[in-house]
């Protein structure tokens, strides 16, 4: 009996350990610390991209000096609501925009306000509209996310979005994947380039992927060996019996210490 008894604490010992070190393996953000101050990194603003779809909508006091601006000469959808007659246009490979008549802009490379500003002024220096209101914004603004169990695309609006945002959203387990290792592969003015963030350490708000970009893939690795879910399953169904062991050893040497103290 007495021999069994020290089987199950041992199990229980070992169980704890286990417990403590997977937990550690998946714990974000492990250094960061309470009551500490740290220096917060301006989220970018975005740059459009040949492919980028914008929105564009211009306004007026008088709405017939605004539309021809709103007429929709060279884009791919109309959208219209009862408060919105935006156009939707396609950056083409070159970087620019076929804008009715102001006729190609090249927007490649710019914020959505200053397309939005260089639109406004182009409108009074051409002398149609003396104060013009011009509403942009992005369209296909997706992030691709990979992880073991497959994929999904997350359609972030006019951004930004960040990576801890993208791991609540894409629903990724700490527990399943390498958030040591979580890898972020950006296209950027014709180049392709991979980075790889820490998820443990609080140096990840000062990475240049912690904000992400339009179009950026974000694979979660998987940890370890890619086991089965009936083998996740099995191992499971084991944390019940390491946590009894856990309390039946811990009795144990409660009794002990108590017989201990009587003799």
């Amino acid at each position: 009996m007495k021999r069994l008894l020290e089987l199950v604490i041992l199990a229980g010992l070992v169980a704890l350990a286990c417990s403590c070190a997977s937990s550690k393996n998946w714990t974000y953000l492990r250094d960061f610390e309470y009551g500490e101050v740290y220096e917060a990194m301006k989220a970018p603003e975005l740059k459009l991209q040949p492919g980028d779809e914008v929105m564009i909508q211009v306004r007026s006091t008088k709405p017939e000096l605004a539309a021809p601006f709103n007429a929709g000469a060279g884009l791919s959808t109309i959208e219209n609501t009862a408060s919105s007659n935006a156009v939707k246009y396609l950056i083409d490979p070159e970087g620019s925009i076929d804008f009715p008549v102001i006729g190609k802009i090249m927007v490649m490379g710019k914020t959505l306000k200053e397309v939005k500003d260089m639109i406004a002024s182009s409108i009074i220096e051409m002398g149609y509209i003396k104060e013009p209101i011009v509403d942009v914004s992005m369209s296909n603004f997706t992030i691709t996310v990979l992880k073991e169990t497959g994929g999904n695309i997350l359609h972030a609006g006019n951004g930004p979005i960040n990576l801890l945002q993208v791991v609540a959203q894409s629903g990724t387990g700490g527990q399943l994947v390498k958030i040591k290792d979580v890898m972020v592969i950006r296209t950027e003015d014709g180049v392709r380039k991979a980075y790889s963030v820490n998820l443990q350490k609080k140096d990840l708000f000062d990475s240049p992927a912690y904000y992400l970009q339009q179009n950026d893939i974000v694979y979660f690795k998987p940890k370890g060996s890619r086991e089965s879910q009936p083998f996740r399953t099995f191992v499971s169904s084991l944390s019940p019996i390491f946590t009894l062991g856990s309390l039946v050893s811990t009795f144990y040497l409660w009794m002990k210490l108590i017989d201990d103290g009587n003799e």
